[in-house]
């Protein structure tokens, strides 16, 4: 998002976002070629162009099928209302085949996780059929900062390291620090796929960390802290631009080791954050009207502004809705495809009391999040009173440790003394933890829940190297602590709840057992039986396990933990076993 600050109004280029598979990109790309004349024309059609923008509206996903697959059917659903472009379509076919793809000057490509590697490699590679001549290709972000060396080897390319914090970063000869622009949001409606956290203000405070967490990237990826990253005018300059945003989101790594710290709160004080904030939510068709009058990313708003007249069609009467359904087919502004700017205008006298009087906005509660999570180890008297002072929620600690206990109970009783009451906080697993400490950590959330009257939602994270060249590019590494039937365990008991662990205690004995016991029992209990608990507890199956389970000699005991640590249950891998343990391991076969 900032990179597309710094082209799209630093530099003045044309920028364009994509998420997703880069065969459809292909197959877009060269479908508006084909009707616009120009991949960058801001639209697919001029006016005069209206009875085939209408057509190609109706048939768009026909026509981006073919393109890819080249299957004489689709051609067929064509004929049948007679209209094709069928020699077109098929030249547009073989050059998709071709790898013939309209071009770019510049591509970048973010990179994730460094378990994604695989992914990304191939992404970058295959990014390279889009890129003119003379063009250039960065690579970026958190995987290839953290190994760099194995994308240049795969895919010939040196990938930026760290943050865009240095004039001339990606040698524009410019004075501008990328890092320090706020961000293009216009480009998040580029694209089908909705962020969770699209109503939010995306920033940081701080950058960096103090601390040197063997087990965390952040010391290579912001190795040098910076105690205050101002905030104020950058939010400014985003409503200025597309509208409020409801939340703030910070994505500070360590914000309470800031001697700037009480600048900090003053200033989410200032920005509207401040405790018992509201905000009144934008008028979303008057900021698509506004950048698509100004030119600003018309790519952006015509797509909005189709998904804006859909929401409005919804909540019309039914009078109001064939009305407004005649108006649009008149304008050819049913679907993005056939979508023109100009006749968006033309609508703008009909459509706008309308969304005045059916697009009723009232005031909601905003809210602070810490998105990283904040340090314990730093958290007294004094900073939870300034941080009670905005509305934070959820508040995030972190809780690594068992040893921190101590520690993270204070943190948790000063939150619930100054009436924090929503938190969250992040536990790591499968690093020198054993899986006793992960429970026993879950049960004090659980009992601080109840005696402080709070809500804590837990989300065990499993540690992965994130260098190791066995490891960072899979999910395969497993704690000296662990085994692979212990990892799948907690991840088939969290699967249901997405990830996280609510307050109830009820829920949470069911989940993960009422003592070390029973959750013991439960890592060793058949995967299947752990997802479909219910199933298998009325049928009894779970009942017939443990019995077997539970009759064992403490030789065959060892023998049967051994087979189910290793987590494989194939016939060929149970073949060795002896009998009475391989009768017990057939349990484990069951899928369903």
């Amino acid at each position: 998002m900032k990179l597309a600050t710094y082209f799209r109004q630093v530099c003045k280029d044309d920028v364009r976002f994509f998420k997703g598979d880069l065969k459809t990109f292909a197959a877009q790309l060269l479908l508006e070629e084909f009707f616009g004349g120009k991949v960058d024309k801001q639209n697919l059609f001029a006016p005069e162009e209206n009875d085939a923008a209408q057509k190609f509206g109706r048939h768009a996903e026909i026509f981006l099928e073919f393109i890819k697959t080249g299957k004489n059917s689709l051609i067929e659903i064509l004929r049948a209302e007679n209209y094709f472009y069928e020699h077109t379509l098929k030249n547009l076919h073989r050059r998709f085949k071709a790898e013939d793809f309209p071009t770019f000057d510049i591509i970048c490509v973010n990179s994730l996780f460094t378990f994604y590697f695989d992914e990304t490699a191939r992404t970058i590679n295959y990014a390279k059929k889009f890129l003119a001549g003379d063009g250039k290709i960065f690579v970026g972000g958190v995987a290839a900062t953290l190994v760099p060396k194995f994308f240049e080897l795969e895919t010939g390319i040196t990938p930026h390291i760290g943050l865009l914090d240095k004039p001339d970063d990606l040698g524009k000869s410019d004075a501008v620090i990328i890092d320090t622009l706020p961000p293009d949001y216009s480009i998040l409606d580029e694209i089908d796929y909705k962020y969770p956290a699209a109503d939010a203000y995306l920033t940081y405070t701080t950058r960096g960390c103090i601390r040197k967490c063997s087990f965390c990237a952040v010391s290579k990826l912001e190795p040098d802290y910076k105690d205050h990253v101002k905030i104020f005018e950058q939010l400014k300059r985003t409503e200025e631009q597309f509208g409020a945003r409801r939340n703030l989101l910070l994505m500070d790594n360590n914000v309470l080791a800031s001697k700037k710290f009480d600048e900090i709160i003053d200033e989410i004080k200032a920005c509207g954050f401040g405790k018992g904030a509201t905000y009144l939510p934008p008028d979303e068709y008057s900021v698509t009207i506004k950048n698509l009058r100004g030119g600003f990313n018309d790519r952006a708003y015509l797509r909005k502004m189709i998904r804006l007249y859909d929401e409005l069609e919804r909540r019309l009467p039914e009078n109001l809705a064939g009305n407004f359904y005649a108006a649009r087919e008149e304008k050819f502004l049913l679907s993005v495809a056939g979508a023109c700017k100009e006749k968006i205008f033309e609508l703008d006298n009909f459509v706008r009391p309308l969304f005045e009087k059916y697009f009723r906005r009232k005031s909601l509660v905003r809210y602070v999040d810490f998105n990283q999570g904040l340090d314990a180890r730093l958290i007294d008297d004094y900073k939870m009173a300034r941080l009670a002072e905005l509305n934070i929620r959820p508040m995030r600690i972190a809780f690594d440790h068992i040893e921190q206990r101590e520690i993270y109970e204070r943190a948790i009783r000063l939150a619930a003394k100054y009436k924090i009451e929503d938190l969250s906080n992040y536990l790591l697993y499968n690093f020198l933890d054993t899986p006793a400490d992960l429970y026993n950590r879950l049960k004090i959330n659980i009992e601080l829940c109840e005696e402080l009257d709070v809500a804590i939602y837990s989300f065990p994270m499993k540690y992965c190297p994130i260098d190791d060249p066995k490891y960072f590019r899979n999910r395969d590494y497993v704690g000296r602590h662990w085994n692979k039937k212990f990892i799948r365990a907690i991840q088939a008991i969290i699967n249901a709840t997405k990830g996280k662990v609510g307050r109830g205690r009820d829920f949470f004995e069911k989940a993960f057992g009422r003592n070390l016991d029973e959750f013991r029992e439960l890592l060793y209990m058949p995967e299947t039986f752990i997802i479909y608990r219910m199933k298998y507890e009325d049928n009894h199956m779970t009942e017939s396990w443990r019995e077997k389970f539970l009759a064992l000699n403490v030789d065959e005991r060892a023998e049967a933990e051994n087979f189910i640590e290793q987590n494989k249950f194939a016939d060929k891998d149970i073949a060795g076993a002896s009998a009475g343990v391989r009768e017990l391991l057939k349990f484990y076969q069951i899928r369903r």
